[in-house]
């Protein structure tokens, strides 16, 4: 069961967080060409182990990611992976 006052699929919202937007690079995880910087509140959303990052731009869902490493990992991640958040279009 999921610890008390919280629901199953619950999300959690944190504060705005600045977030570059950048093309699709050239290699697999290297992101490309800075479009635009963009202020949002960004979400985690637990997915089994796993709690990706997401945010809206332009209406739709995008997932979040830092150049830093992988965020779905919480046991990884830690709080220099915000300084380098990004999305790619």
């Amino acid at each position: 069961p999921p610890p008390p006052g919280k629901r199953w699929g619950e999300r959690k919202i944190m504060e705005k967080q600045r977030i570059e937007v950048r093309k699709k690079g050239t290699r697999y995880g290297e992101p490309g060409e800075l479009v635009e910087v963009i202020t949002r509140k960004a979400w985690f959303e637990s997915i089994g182990n796993f709690s990706p990052m997401f945010c809206r731009y332009h209406g739709k869902r995008m997932l979040v990611k830092s150049m830093e490493g992988d965020l779905s990992d919480p046991f990884r991640r830690d709080m220099w992976y915000l300084a380098s958040l990004y999305i790619e279009i």
